[in-house]
């Protein structure tokens, strides 16, 4: 069958993957299927239960600018290595550089992670590295420009650490678990023990979310429309930043986590799954 905006929307473009030559894929590498305790489904089969929901890659829209900032970063040494021989003010040049840097490595980051929690974080940004090379940076203005090298060492050390940060939250492929609902389906009858819950309406946005023994991770249960559809989706936040899917071969769990994995974070197996979003599918 042709596929149309609804299968876009739930397994992701093909121009996300490349290497899909176009094709839409139910299935791919990677993937796992949930504990037997969920009632899942797919694409393929419909009917009740939860079902994948691919999200747009993060890693391809910040590869550009993640590689520019180690530009920027090595540039800002310049007025150190050419001190008062630049157009302007030295410090001035390597507080453009320095800003501009930085700016490429976590703005873009920021702004493409799709995780929905408000919490406030510092990831990926390697904080104590970051404040020690700012110390020496002023440091280096004010008592003895040779500061400025030490300074720089703390930065990039920093960088380092920030973009090993980011690439170790990109690790896992970013899905998440959907499951249809009615407006009346949504009480806290329907919540496993231990969730949060923020309200007892649908909205769009944060219904409930759990914590605890999970290591970098939370769960999530947020609300999602699409046309007159409704849904819940289930996901596991890494650093309040990535959603990973938790059924992902590389996804790393603990026992705490497993053990939370074992059983659907809801009661209830939902409505039917809309016939829009059924159809044949390719695997990988």
């Amino acid at each position: 069958m042709d596929v149309g905006k609804e299968q876009d929307w739930l397994l992701g473009e093909s121009s996300w993957w490349p290497n899909s030559k176009g094709r839409l894929l139910s299935t791919r590498i990677g993937d796992l299927n949930p504990p037997k305790s969920w009632i899942y489904t797919n694409p393929e089969l419909g009917g009740e239960g939860w079902m994948r929901q691919r999200l747009k890659p993060v890693g391809p829209q910040i590869l550009y600018t993640s590689a520019w900032s180690l530009f920027f970063l090595i540039a800002s040494i310049v007025p150190l290595i050419f001190p008062n021989k630049v157009p302007i003010d030295d410090q001035l040049l390597a507080i453009i550089l320095f800003s501009t840097s930085w700016s490429l490595t976590l703005i873009p980051y920021l702004w493409f992670s799709n995780a929905n929690n408000e919490k406030f974080t510092i990831f990926p940004l390697d904080f104590i590295t970051f404040c020690l090379g700012l110390i020496f940076f002023i440091l280096h203005i004010i008592v003895n420009t040779k500061l400025g090298w030490v300074g720089f060492f703390f930065f990039l050390l920093s960088w380092i650490r920030t973009i090993r940060n980011i690439s170790n939250s990109l690790k896992v492929n970013s899905s998440r678990w959907l499951l249809p609902i009615s407006s009346s389906d949504l009480t806290h009858d329907i919540f496993n023990q231990g969730w949060n819950i923020s309200t007892n309406k649908f909205r769009n946005g944060i219904i409930a979310t759990k914590s605890g023994d999970f290591g970098p991770y939370s769960a999530e249960l947020t609300g999602v429309s699409y046309r007159n559809f409704r849904f819940i989706a289930f996901s596991m936040v890494f650093h309040n930043r990535i959603i990973h899917d938790p059924f992902n071969i590389n996804f790393v769990s603990n026992h705490h986590i497993d053990d939370f994995l074992s059983s659907p974070p809801l009661k209830i197996s939902g409505e039917y799954w809309p016939n829009i979003f059924i159809g044949e599918i390719e695997e990988e």
